[in-house]
């Protein structure tokens, strides 16, 4: 998922420069700094595109452990696919909630849930979307990280910010873990921006995961026009 743009984001007096298949954040006087900035500063102007970004494959995942399955979700109509040992979970598109609210209409529509392990954790794979924003996906990203620094204090990013595509719509990822500590729990981000200015918040809970790639992949998101958050 490497890609090699330009990136400037979050704060005044950062500066961008080329990593190998990320994107790196430094000031202009400190090393990279370990959480972001709270005021966004991303001009749309100021993103050059060096290369052109690396899809995402299209393609149903597949695995040589776990089987998995194709699931469509009945609102939206997106398909991926999931390990058939998760569990699906739903939300009534007239009652959606979402935890991470970015846009103020923002509705998680599934969720997938792994196995529960012998230390009683799971992992999560959650999808939101939100009304079609007017918005551009470099200005709605910011407004994603700004939400979740919000929520998380003291934030950290792991991975510089880097760009990708899912079903053919371009990306942006966070990987971070959602405190100042190093054993605070780790999460990715994925905001995606459909043809129809529909955004999509994928979130997961772990980091460079096999699973989360796959599922990742599979997605196959049409040009809807979102879900509208009953208040």
């Amino acid at each position: 998922m490497g890609i090699l743009i330009l990136i400037f984001i979050f704060c005044a007096g950062c500066s961008s420069f080329l990593g190998t298949g990320h994107v790196g954040i430094v000031t202009t006087t400190t090393p990279a700094p370990t959480t972001f900035p709270v005021t966004p500063t991303l001009s749309p102007t100021t993103f050059p595109v060096t290369t052109a970004p690396v899809p995402i494959a299209s393609a149903a995942a597949t695995s040589t452990e776990t089987p998995y399955l194709t699931y469509t979700n009945p609102s939206s109509q997106l398909t991926m696919s999931y390990p058939a040992d998760w569990q699906v979970q739903e939300i009534d598109p007239v009652n959606c909630w979402a935890v991470r609210d970015y846009g103020k209409n923002t509705c998680n529509i599934v969720n997938f849930f792994s196995p529960t392990t012998s230390t009683g954790t799971y992992l999560t794979f959650s999808i939101d979307t939100d009304n079609p924003t007017t918005s551009n996906l470099e200005d709605y990203f910011n407004k994603v990280c700004g939400g979740l620094e919000t929520t998380y204090p003291g934030l950290q990013v792991v991975h510089p910010f880097f760009q990708l595509k899912v079903s053919d719509n371009k990306a942006y990822e966070l990987d971070y873990r959602k405190g100042d500590a190093n054993n605070s729990p780790p999460a990715v981000t994925v905001v995606a921006l459909t043809g129809n200015n529909v955004p999509y918040i994928i979130t997961y809970t772990s980091l460079d995961d096999t699973v989360f790639e796959n599922m990742l992949k599979s997605m196959q998101i049409p040009n809807t026009s979102g879900v509208t958050k009953q208040r």
